[in-house]
Order: structure tokens, then C-alpha cells, then sequence
């Protein structure tokens, strides 16, 4: 029996078949096995064959059915998209991880930072207690008030020194008058002597000696020996603390940690890393996806996926409960707070002035701070207890942009208790510049019987580089007087021309206005900076207008010389006789009767 071949796609067939397995075509036409002419086509020896006898005819070519083809390329597009579909699910983050990201990322460690850029604050921070110099001079330069015109041209000027290797320190505080230092007084410390001298009105030089024996010395001292013979003062004892602190000064200033004596920035730091309310809080929230909705961020419109935010009642009171506890039962912040304690306790005990008949009467700071503690919990532990009987649930919509950026925030909640209810709105749009927050508008507001209290603020500004603007609006209405603090900045550091100001104004009528300009001079970032303020002034407008208006500079750069010692008559305070005493005495009031004349002929 001769095969048969489906005359569409060439597939071989079964005698009985009516309809091709493969390709579905029906059988009208069948074809020979191969070698032979299909049915109606032209074989060997007929019109058309091949002319040579020994050349046989090639197999049919095999066609692809159209409908067969269809069908697998749609399924393979449906295999595709789900593909796809199951890829772009398994790259978008929960709803939670977005929200929760956009709110610890509002600032971040690489956003643009201009007055980093611009002066260094970082490094004048580092800076801070290593060996450098500063002064500040300002001078009154007009006022409304006749009588005080009299003293345009006066002010005060203060200088001091500090080098950290040897540690020695100077300072000078003048007072200045008609172009001239009226009056100065000079301080210097080093090797533990303290000097201190007013050449203006004696030509000695004060100096105390604070090496090791110095109680002995006061108690021998001729004049001053009989004072604290019969004083409740413990010389040895205050000589003891007075080593000890300043031994404790020196080294927060050495460590850094003179600029946060209680040590709350790592309290922080321990919270963020030890405390689990916030991993709790974050568990505990409900979110879900919302609308998109379209804001203005970094100067155009954005599209941003909306989330709805449901934070219950219970999470945030477990979240408040937690977060006081571990600050209360920190036990280095505890300890940072009775280190201070116990140094103020001990000063005042040796100045005499005790706790007297205080409620601490008898205490020590032990007993104090734990007293102080218990207190400070009950009182956070009711403030909770309150909170937690009037508070419900808080619902929020957010919006974040396509970098996960937190965008705009709408929330509400409400206080309930047996007889009111007040409503609790709160609005916050983030909309960028040069860093997320440079622009932006807050508002919450409370109200209920009628009864609101709004507090909304603005702030605005720019920066390219070179021109950093700011302004700052915070009102407050709602109180018996409407209530707005308005802030405003520029700084261009091309030419370091600056201006800010601050203005309390109450129903559009400003009640106090503070503004400042001038130039910064000399500037290298972190470690010098001069301003020359060409005026300083505050206005009191109202139907009384008064106003008053200075002028000055201020300089802060390394130490550029050696700390020297006063110059003059050294004078032993604790070695000083009673007739020493009396000349400087004499000195002294001849030096006071000099500069009346002085500042009278001035005057004139």
C-alpha cells in the first residue's frame, strides 16, 4: 500500500484518514510516496518531468498552516505578558515599604545641604575648642529716642584666645566710645595662674596662683586669710572640686561633647538601634493603595501614587508607651544627667547656698534625680492615660513620587470623651528645590464646639549654587489675637552680600521687627569668617514708633599667634597686703575721675 501525504503540510497520513492530524486540512488531494507525482501533477515521462531518467523527484516542501501559526503566536504573547505581568509584581515593593521609606527618608545623608556648601558649618562645628580666635564689636549707630542719641558712637568689643595644645586662653572685653576703648578688661589663663588687669584704671595685673597648695595660700594670706577664717567655706574641699571641674570642662571639650553636655544625640542614636516601638509601630500599620493624584515638586507638575494609611489607636499608644520608657530607663543618659547634678550640687554646697528649705532639703543628687525621675514617669504615664481615653484611630492619604519620595500628607482623627469631641486635621505638602524640604506648607487644626485653633506654616526658598533665599511663615490663629512669625534670608556668595529678618506680626500690623545686613569679607569654609554688619536694627512700630540701630563685625578664624601673658605690675591677690589693697584703691578712683573727664569732653 502506497503512503499518503497531506497535501497542505506534507505530513504523513493514516489509509483512513479523512482530515489531516496535524495541520486540520481536509483531504481532497493526496500524495504518492515519495519518488512518484501527487494526484494531477505531472510524472516521469510526462510533459514537464525531468529529462534525465536517472534524476528523481524531490520530496514535497511542507507547508505551515496560517491558523496553526496564530495559535502559537498568541500563545507565546500570553505566556509573554504573564511574564512580564508576574516580573513587574515581583519588582513593586509592599505599600508599607513605600510609605514607611518615604518617611525616613525625607532627609537624607546625600541630599544638597547650602549652607554646607557654602560656609562649611560641619567642619566650624569640629572646629569648635581647638586653638582659635574671635571678636565681635557692636556699636550703637542711631535711635528715636533724643536721649539716646547721646550714646551713638558707644558699644563693646569682645576677643578671646584659645590654644589648645598648651592650653591657655585670653580675653578681652572693652567698652567703646567716640571711636576709642573707653574701658578694658583683659583676662588670661595659662600654667594655672589667672590674670586679669583694667590698665585703663590700674597699672597692676592681677594674678592667682591655682597650682596645688592653694587653700593653704588663701589661709595664709594677709588679707584674704581672716575673710575665710571665720567663713563656712572649706578651702581644701572647694580647692578639690575646683580641679575636678575643671578637669571635667576640659575634657567634654577635648571629646566633643560640650556641644551636647547630656549626650542626647546618642540617646537618639540607641532609641533608633535598641528600642523596638518603632519596628513595632511600623508593624502595626495598615496601608493601602490609593489614588494618584498630580503636585508640584522641584518646579513641575509629578504624578504620584496615592496610599491610604490607617494607624490605630492602640499601635500609637504602645508606640508612646515604649519610646518614654526606654528614655526613662536609659541608663547613660540617666548617668549624663546626675554627672551635672551631682557638679551643681556640690557648687552650691560650697558657696554656702545649699537647697536650703527647698522640697530637696537633705538630699543628695542621687536621691534628687531619682525623686525627679519618678515624678517625670507618672507624669508621662498620665499624659498617656488621657491621650489613650480620647484618642481614636488616625486615617491618612499619601502620595510619593516615582523616586519614593514623600510628597503630601492628609490626615484626620478625633478626640472623644463622655461630653465634647473635637476633630484633628493635618495637612503637609513637600515640593522640593534644591532638597526636598526647601519648599513647603504645613497645616493642623483643632476644633469642636464651635471653637478652632489653626497652626499653618510656609516656607520657601532657592538655591543654585552661588544664591542661597529663604523665607519661613508660621501663623497661629484661633487665640484671642492672630499671631504670625515671619523669617526671611539671602545670601549671595559672589559678592557676600547678606540680609535677614524677623517680624511678629498680629492682624496685618507688625508689633516687632528685627533685620540685619551687611557683607561677609573673608570667608574659607570651616575655618575663617568675617562680617562686616553694616546695620542691625529693631523697629517697634505703633502710634509710639521707636526704633534703635547698630552696626559692627564679627571674625572667627585658627589661632594665628602665641597666648602671651598681661603685660604690667604683677599683683599676688592672695600675697597682697592691706596697704597694696589701698594704693590699687586709690589708683583705681583716679583712673574713674580720668575717664569722666574724658567721656565729658567727648560728650561735648
Amino acid at each position: 500500500m502506497k503512503a499518503k501525504y497531506c497535501g497542505y503540510c506534507g505530513h504523513e497520513l493514516q489509509e483512513n484518514d479523512q482530515k489531516c492530524p496535524f495541520c486540520g486540512a481536509l483531504l481532497e488531494e493526496v500524495l504518492p510516496t515519495p519518488g512518484e507525482a501527487p494526484l494531477g501533477q505531472s510524472g516521469p515521462g510526462t510533459p514537464g518531468a525531468v529529462a534525465s531518467a536517472g534524476q528523481q523527484t524531490a520530496a514535497p516542501q511542507k507547508k505551515k498552516s496560517p491558523g496553526k501559526l496564530i495559535g502559537i503566536a498568541a500563545a507565546v504573547a500570553a505566556v509573554l505578558g504573564i511574564g512580564i505581568f508576574a516580573a513587574s509584581k515581583l519588582r513593586e515593593k509592599d505599600p508599607k515599604e513605600v510609605v514607611i521609606s518615604a518617611f525616613e527618608n525625607i532627609y537624607t545623608e546625600d541630599q544638597v545641604k547650602p549652607m554646607e556648601e557654602l560656609f562649611g558649618f560641619s567642619k566650624f562645628q569640629e572646629n569648635a575648642g581647638s586653638s582659635q580666635e574671635a571678636d565681635m564689636k557692636i556699636m550703637l549707630k542711631d535711635c528715636s529716642m533724643d536721649e539716646a542719641k547721646l550714646f551713638a558712637g558707644a558699644g563693646f568689643k569682645v576677643s578671646s584666645q584659645y590654644d589648645q595644645e598648651s592650653k591657655k586662653s585670653a580675653g578681652n572685653l572693652a567698652a567703646l566710645y567716640g571711636g576709642m576703648d573707653l574701658v578694658n578688661l583683659d583676662f588670661y589663663f595659662g600654667d594655672n595662674v589667672f590674670m586679669a588687669a583694667i590698665p585703663e584704671l590700674s597699672s597692676k595685673v592681677f594674678t592667682l596662683d591655682t597650682s596645688e597648695g592653694l587653700a593653704q595660700r588663701v589661709m595664709e594670706s594677709p588679707v584674704l586669710g581672716p575673710i575665710f577664717q571665720y567663713s563656712d567655706l572649706d578651702l581644701e574641699e572647694a580647692e578639690d572640686f575646683y580641679r575636678e571641674y575643671i578637669h571635667w570642662i576640659q575634657k567634654k571639650a577635648e571629646d566633643g561633647s560640650a556641644a551636647d553636655p547630656y549626650g542626647l544625640a546618642d540617646a537618639l542614636e540607641r532609641y533608633k538601634k535598641g528600642c523596638k516601638a518603632q519596628a513595632d509601630f511600623k508593624e502595626a500599620l495598615t496601608v493601602t493603595k490609593g489614588e494618584k493624584y498630580t503636585f508640584e515638586v522641584d518646579g513641575k507638575e509629578v504624578s504620584c501614587k496615592g496610599y491610604e494609611v490607617n494607624i490605630s489607636k492602640d499601635s500609637l499608644i504602645n508606640f508612646l508607651r515604649t519610646s518614654s520608657d526606654f528614655f526613662l530607663e536609659d541608663q547613660e543618659l540617666k548617668d549624663n544627667f546626675l554627672e551635672h547634678l551631682q557638679m551643681s550640687f556640690r557648687m552650691l554646697e560650697l558657696s554656702g547656698i545649699g537647697i536650703g528649705n527647698t522640697a530637696f532639703s537633705g538630699m543628695s543628687a542621687e536621691e534628687m534625680l531619682d525623686q525627679n525621675y519618678e515624678e517625670m514617669k507618672v507624669m508621662v504615664e498620665e499624659a498617656i492615660d488621657e491621650l489613650d481615653a480620647v484618642l481614636n484611630d488616625v486615617d491618612m492619604v499619601v502620595h510619593v513620587d516615582k523616586k519614593g519620595r514623600l510628597v503630601s500628607v492628609e490626615g484626620s482623627t478625633t478626640l472623644t470623651d463622655e461630653e465634647d469631641e473635637a476633630d484633628i486635621q493635618f495637612s503637609l505638602r513637600l515640593e522640593g528645590g534644591s532638597y526636598l524640604t526647601q519648599n513647603a506648607w504645613g497645616k493642623a487644626e483643632l476644633s469642636g464646639g464651635g471653637d478652632a485653633v489653626t497652626v499653618e506654616f510656609t516656607k520657601s526658598g532657592s538655591y543654585d549654587g552661588k544664591t542661597l533665599s529663604g523665607d519661613l511663615s508660621l501663623t497661629l490663629c484661633g487665640m484671642e489675637e492672630d499671631l504670625t512669625l515671619d523669617l526671611s534670608g539671602f545670601y549671595d556668595s559672589d559678592g557676600g552680600d547678606f540680609t535677614m529678618s524677623a517680624d511678629v506680626v498680629s492682624k496685618k500690623e507688625k508689633l516687632l521687627e528685627l533685620s540685619a545686613e551687611g557683607i561677609v569679607s573673608e570667608l574659607e569654609k570651616g575655618s575663617v569668617i568675617h562680617m562686616d554688619f553694616d546695620e542691625i536694627r529693631l523697629d517697634m512700630p505703633g502710634e509710639d514708633a521707636l526704633f534703635i540701630s547698630f552696626d559692627g563685625e564679627y571674625d572667627l578664624r585658627p589661632l594665628s599667634g602665641e597666648v602671651a601673658e598681661l603685660e604690667g605690675e604683677k599683683l599676688d591677690v592672695i600675697g597682697a597686703t592691706e596697704e597694696d589693697w589701698q594704693d590699687v584703691i586709690m589708683e583705681i578712683y583716679m583712673g574713674v575721675m580720668d575717664l569722666n573727664s574724658q567721656f565729658q569732653s567727648i560728650g561735648n
